[in-house]
């Protein structure tokens, strides 16, 4: 294919005109309104339901799993090689064979948008959904060259030995869905809320904290990333992949005369990385983090060993491995140790996350360590306080 020729990713595709029909969207079991509401209420209503629409009839098309209610289902092998051959074949299939789309079925998870470098560009969104009972993979036409059904972490160990080639959206999606154990976790824990607005706040001379209001893809899950410099910037935990913070980002380091020489991470969960391969590629710069940290990326990091100072901005960060919450969660002492940025180790994670457990000791013992390091720093961390996130 033109785009992602031989990348592993799911199922998926654009949204057609068919998608947008009102007789095809009648068929839904939700309502436009409920779908824009679901999606953070960032799109028309027509568009966000388009959204769901797209992804049953592009689920059906690529693998041959339908969400949908019919007496007929059975006798649609030949209305799915139809629908390959044409897309506006979707409105006479719904109806042929009387389909109720099964919209509810769908929980959405994540906004993606392809970075400005690449020439095609893509506004994406991420569903999730309970596989019906019995169903069986097919692959029909020659978009898709294969399949495979793997758990998360199976998924994710395959891309770290350089068996499967994916993106960030993909690699992310499998990191959020790691403690999953049903789609009821999925629509309790990780659908999407309200995007809200990027906040910019000088912290001291030489730290802005920008809050991001979208951390890996997930509106509604704040993350506070930091531009660390005077004129040559670090940029800490881009977790927004969205665009518009990352955007804010650049433009501040501009506007103070400077730019962003380098992304360094706490750690590598998607609501801290999830903008940093945009960042890269759009400015053609190194992205550094702790220990493990590059385990589930599918990018370069470079890893940066306990101690080790890093000096690609004017003011120097020293990570500090702080394991505890995960085997890849760092810190950074700024300059003369005024300042830490501490990611999670402060207790306060991503509010829209589902995390592995936690081993309280050895956290206890990175909280006490980092405390050794810098005992007068300020405490800058990785996420709002709960009560401030509204």
């Amino acid at each position: 294919m033109a785009f992602a020729p031989g990348v592993h990713v799911f199922p998926g595709g654009r949204v057609d005109a068919t998608d947008l029909d009102p007789s095809v969207q009648a068929r839904s079991v939700i309502s436009p309104g409920e779908a824009a509401a679901a999606l953070g209420d960032d799109l028309l209503a027509v568009d966000a339901l388009g959204m769901y629409v797209a992804a049953i009839r592009e689920a059906f098309e690529e693998v041959g799993i339908l969400l949908a209610d019919g007496s007929r289902l059975r006798e649609l092998a030949d209305a799915r090689r139809r629908l390959l051959g044409s897309p506006s074949e979707w409105r006479s299939i719904v109806e042929q064979f009387d389909l109720r789309l099964r919209t509810d079925l769908l929980v959405p998870m994540s906004r993606w948008v392809t970075p400005p470098t690449l020439p095609r560009r893509f506004d994406t969104r991420f569903f999730a959904a309970a596989a019906p009972d019995g169903v069986e993979v097919s692959l029909v036409g020659e978009e898709v060259a294969a399949h495979a059904w793997y758990r998360p972490r199976t998924a994710l160990d395959s891309m770290a030995e350089g068996d499967l080639e994916m993106w960030v959206p993909t690699s992310s999606t499998l990191t959020q869905l790691l403690y999953v154990e049903s789609i009821d976790d999925v629509r309790e824990c990780l659908t999407p809320g309200p995007l809200r607005e990027v906040e910019v706040e000088n912290l001291a001379a030489d730290i802005v904290r920008i809050r991001m209001p979208a951390g890996g893809g997930v509106a509604g899950q704040p993350i506070d990333s930091y531009l660390v410099g005077r004129k040559r910037f670090v940029l800490v935990d881009p977790g927004d992949p969205t665009g518009d913070a990352l955007d804010r980002a650049v433009d501040e380091a501009a506007r103070r005369g400077g730019t962003v020489e380098a992304i360094a991470l706490t750690c590598p969960d998607p609501d801290h990385s999830g903008g940093a391969e945009s960042i890269r590629e759009q400015l053609e710069i190194m992205v550094f983090g702790g220990p493990h940290a590059s385990n589930h990326l599918p990018y370069v990091i470079t890893e940066l060993d306990d101690g080790a100072i890093l000096d690609e901005g004017d003011v120097p960060l020293r990570l500090v491995w702080a394991p505890g919450l995960g085997p890849a969660s760092s810190t950074y002492v700024v300059g003369d140790g005024e300042f830490a940025l501490t990611g999670d180790l402060d207790g306060v994670r991503g509010a829209r996350s589902m995390f592995g457990p936690i081993d309280e000791e050895q956290w206890r013992e990175s909280v006490a360590r980092l405390r050794s390091v810098a005992p007068d720093a300020r405490w800058l961390g990785g996420h709002p306080a709960l009560d401030s996130e509204s």
